[in-house]
């Protein structure tokens, strides 16, 4: 793969950047590329999309525009220079700009293989036109401008008057009524520590993040801690700017990385607008590996030094052996038809564009034909995404070998009696990884989900197992134990570089750091 052109122009601070790459047919369709800026110490990754693949396929045209001051948060560069690194992923390799047609704006030069932004240019004022928003972005941006200046000003005037408690630790999560996950684990440490003072805010409604307690427990911890944990996209952080002092670490409740989030999806449905603060004022994220590394960093919109590959808290309990027994003998006294069968897992994710719209296509899977022609060896639970308010009905001949555990029990926890797992996109790969568990993967929509959501790797040479794109070959799969498991290992090397229990004393360790006096 190799860069043909390269064509940069700028108007009112907006940097359109259009890349012609020349490259193999077998790997044009699954081309990602991303354009680096660096300045100082700050970086951030941003995607290039692809506009078109044309003639024998070997010849793909990446475009993207940028607004130059918004590409850092609350960073303004003085006296220094923004540079431009065009990489595209293959061991995030750049793109050599020698023997390529290069078309420069003013402003713009070239620097060995780097594009070199004059400090003019970078501190033009960008806008987002009205006539590029549709109309859920409008009612964000424009509608809500109000409330959200209003309640800035109110945690403004709240901060002069209230300083920052420098042991205070914050713990909040708008997915949970209570601790769980990663959250958790790392606070099982932290609260160890007797200097400590641990709080906490919880909801899990969708109605929870406009609750006026809800509101008012947010201010005051969010500007009074030291600390402050999260464990997912929290979207009252979007209210307001962290006030200097308070460092934010952010959990994030899924391992490695697997289908695109973030701002990995700029310019496509459902992704963020670039001027969006979301997730880009983490102070720092952890992560399974280097290999991850820098597409949470893309994802999150945050510098590459934040994201920090020392493990993710909740996988330590894959190398207790002790608590995998007490699961096991749990799980089989609460539901003594889980005993002595061939457990299948079948654990999809959502689709549809967030919360408010998941779904899952349960007539894609009759679960009853499945299980009647497995017979009596096989049993299996249904542990759909929280975010699908789907439910499976199976016969009643089956009450005692079909589970939906949708509504309880963490997923990890389901793994440790699991023979085989069946999913499609869903995150779950990474830990299953770590048990060597044979996986099958059920992608009957997988064309259609690479073009609404796409993955950061090329999905049919990613998988650690076999895909499957029908009932048929599911069920056939499962019976000659076909599940090309020799793909787990290396799977799992690759995405996991601390495999010793210990990423929850990390993590702790770290925070705990940041909040002594």
């Amino acid at each position: 793969m190799r860069l043909d052109k390269l064509n940069l122009s700028e108007k009112g601070g907006r940097l359109t950047v259009t890349a012609e790459l020349l490259c193999e047919s077998e790997s044009a369709d699954s081309v990602k590329a991303r354009a680096v800026f660096s300045c100082e110490n700050h970086n951030r990754r941003l995607p290039l999309l692809t506009e078109s693949v044309s003639g024998d396929v070997t010849r793909v045209k990446l475009c993207y525009t940028y607004l130059l001051d918004k590409v850092f948060y609350n960073f303004k560069a003085k006296n220094t220079r923004l540079e431009i690194l065009v990489s595209f992923e293959n061991g995030e390799l750049p793109l050599s700009l020698e023997n390529a047609e290069i078309s420069l704006c003013r402003g713009v030069s070239v620097s060995e293989n780097a594009l070199v932004i004059s400090q003019s240019l970078m501190n033009k004022k960008s806008h987002i036109r009205l006539d590029e928003l549709k109309n859920r972005e409008i009612l964000k941006y424009v509608i809500r401008r109000p409330f959200v200046a209003v309640f800035g000003m109110y945690f403004k005037f709240y901060c002069v008057f209230h300083p920052v408690v420098q042991n205070r630790i914050t713990i909040m999560s708008g997915r949970r009524k209570s601790l769980g996950g990663n959250s958790e684990f790392v606070y099982n440490i932290l609260k160890n520590n007797p200097k400590n003072e641990i709080e906490f805010l919880f909801f899990e409604q969708k109605t929870g993040f406009s609750a006026l307690k809800n509101l008012k427990s947010f201010v005051r911890l969010y500007a009074t801690s030291r600390v402050v944990i999260v464990d997912d996209f929290f979207r009252m952080l979007n209210l307001v700017n962290k006030r200097e002092g308070v460092k934010l670490i952010q959990l994030w409740h899924a391992c490695g990385a697997f289908k695109t989030f973030g701002f990995t999806r700029l310019g496509k449905i459902g992704g963020p607008l670039q001027i969006s603060k979301s997730h880009r004022m983490y102070d720092y994220t952890f992560v399974s590996s280097k290999e991850v590394a820098r597409h949470y960093a893309e994802g999150f919109g945050i510098n590459d030094f934040n994201v920090i590959p020392s493990g993710v808290a909740r996988c330590d309990v894959f190398f207790d052996d002790e608590y995998k027994k007490s699961v096991r003998e749990r799980l089989y006294s609460e539901k003594p038809g889980l005993k002595n069968k061939k457990l299948i897992l079948f654990a999809p994710t959502f689709r549809g564009n967030g919360q408010q719209s998941a779904y899952y296509p349960i007539d894609k899977l009759n679960i009853n034909a499945m299980m009647n022609a497995l017979g009596e060896d096989y049993a299996l639970i249904v542990k759909l995404h929280p975010f699908c308010k789907e439910r499976i009905k199976t016969d009643e001949t089956l009450k005692n070998r079909v589970f939906d555990f949708s509504d309880r029990d963490e997923l990890n926890d389901l793994l440790f009696i699991t023979d085989i797992l069946v999913t499609d996109y869903s995150s779950v790969v990474f830990e299953a990884s770590l048990l060597d568990i044979p996986m099958l993967f059920y992608a009957f929509d997988l064309e259609e989900y690479i073009a609404s959501r796409d993955f950061y790797y090329d999905y049919k040479s990613f998988v650690p197992g076999k895909i499957v794109k029908s009932e048929q070959e599911l069920l056939s799969s499962i019976k000659n134990s076909d599940f090309e498991r020799e793909k787990v290992e290396r799977f799992k090397n690759k995405f996991f570089d601390n495999t010793d229990g210990g990423s929850s004393q990390r993590a702790a360790d770290l925070i705990n750091s940041l909040s002594e006096v």
